[in-house]
């Protein structure tokens, strides 16, 4: 399979019962899938050089005010487990890999050697911490970017997220790596970020007087690393907005909920009767629900002439809440299917579910690289029900579904055990959905709505919703 190829976008987050394990009752009509790992790769985006931020006499650095913090709750300890345990973890997870994982050759790994060479180890790994790196070594080894084991204080954090009760010691802000430092993506409303002066498109040039790119100085966590830390403790940025010299900001971490960027986003575009709905993730507890809301607001606001959907940053999520959010816009219908070694299941669309005043407006919708799993679904499905037209770059091509098992002492093995398929068959996995209008630009460096990918999406609406300046 390939490996997603976009620039890094890196948030300042930290973030049946047989042989004692059980298979978590994801969803009702499927199994639930999980968003792949939230770093995903991708090449490097490149602009003309900027001058190091040595090179300008730096101001004198202004502390802001520092407000009380909420100190974040500790990080649960992980608790010992006897070899008799690991022993019986270790074989269940590799039993369950053998019988049930999509791929019948594990993607050419000898699985029956990996048993072999792994039984000794696991015996050794006394220590929690080892062994649950050694149980992440071992589903690593199918390299699939979707399958993974983890430990107990992983699972935590993951359901933490789900329920929106995430927390994270930072700045309130999202990054995105590139050549020349980290570009700012998004601020949380009423976060240190946002009151420090800190705007969408600020590039960071240094963290603490060391330039954002020598990341050999930042040791194994990076810059990112370094930005984050304990609530109340500062960090000195150097930021630079547009062509304008580097200035330093001092920034006070506080605690920040992972919801901040979870958040479903809706608005007009400018001069238009356009709507832009920003989807960020299908893993967010009633999301079809936010969905329906923020576009009832929208319509509240004044009639559609038509919608775009923005899913360029969505990894996936529950497949539940997917077809739930194809819902609102399509009564019913099938989207293809999800089949593996040992079950098949058509991917049916509820009915009754259609939001009133939406039936005849046109819908586009906004995928990339970092499109990926359930999200692919999402725009794939909306494709072939006639729904949408799509319009950006092709998506990931990772479309597997996890299954999840829990285990006693509260670790998880999330196993791909099915992939998706258009209803005519065909797999898009590697491959990824395909936009009816592509258009390969680094949307990010553009002001929101002078998004080249954006314009082409009004355009595909139709005559008469695109002014005449807003060709690509």
């Amino acid at each position: 399979m390939n490996r997603l190829l976009r620039s890094i976008m890196l948030l300042l987050i930290i973030t049946g019962m047989l042989a004692g394990c059980t298979q978590v009752p994801w969803a009702a009509l499927n199994p639930t899938p999980v968003p792949p790992s939230p770093v995903p790769a991708s090449p490097t985006a490149t602009l003309q050089p900027l001058p190091e931020p040595t090179s300008t006499p730096r101001p004198t650095a202004t502390p802001l005010p520092s407000p009380t913090f909420e100190p974040l709750p500790p990080t649960p300890t992980l608790a010992p487990v006897g070899a008799a345990s690991r022993l019986q973890i270790f074989e269940r997870t590799w039993e369950l890999v053998r019988d049930n994982y999509v791929y019948e050759d594990y993607r050419g790994v000898d699985w029956d050697e990996v048993r072999r060479s792994f039984t000794p180890r696991v015996v050794a790994a006394e220590e929690p911490e080892a062994f649950y790196a050694l149980m992440r070594e071992l589903i690593d080894l199918l390299d699939d970017d979707h399958s993974r084991f983890e430990s107990p204080q992983e699972v935590a954090a993951q359901q933490a997220e789900f329920r929106g009760e995430l927390r994270y010691g930072g700045i309130g802000a999202q990054i995105r790596t590139l050549d020349e430092g980290g570009l700012i993506t998004s601020t949380a409303p009423d976060s240190p970020a946002e009151r420090a002066g800190i705007q969408l498109n600020d590039l960071i040039v240094a963290v603490n007087g060391i330039p954002f790119t020598d990341t050999d100085a930042f040791g194994p966590d990076g810059p990112i690393g370094t930005v984050r830390g304990e609530p109340g403790t500062p960090v000195t940025l150097t930021i630079r907005t547009s062509n304008q010299a580097p200035r330093e900001v001092i920034v006070f971490r506080e605690t920040v909920a992972m919801d901040a960027f979870n958040q479903v986003r809706g608005r007009f575009l400018p001069d238009l009767s356009v709507g832009v709905v920003t989807i960020p993730s299908f893993y967010v507890d009633e999301l079809d629900t936010k969905v329906r809301v923020a576009i009832e607001e929208l319509l509240a606001e004044q009639p559609l002439a038509g919608l775009i959907i923005d899913v360029r940053e969505n990894a996936g999520g529950y497949v539940h809440l997917m077809r739930n959010t194809v819902a609102l816009f399509h009564d019913g219908g099938s989207i293809g299917s999800t089949a593996g070694r040992t079950t098949s299941e058509e991917q049916r669309i509820p009915q009754g579910k259609t939001i009133p005043g939406l039936e005849d407006v046109p819908v586009a919708i906004l995928i990339g690289p970092g499109s990926a799993s359930a999200t692919e679904m999402f725009a794939a499905g909306m494709q072939v029900l006639g729904r949408a037209r799509i319009v950006g770059e092709p998506s990931a091509g990772n479309t597997e579904n996890l299954y999840g098992y829990n285990f006693d002492d509260g670790s998880r093995l999330l196993l791909a055990q099915v992939a998706y398929r258009l209803p005519d068959g065909t797999l898009i996995e590697d491959r990824g959905v395909i936009p009816d209008r592509i258009v390969e630009v680094e949307w990010w460096r553009y002001p929101p709505d002078e998004d080249p990918q954006l314009r082409a999406a009004v355009e595909e609406l139709g005559p008469g919703r695109s002014p005449a300046s807003t060709s690509p």
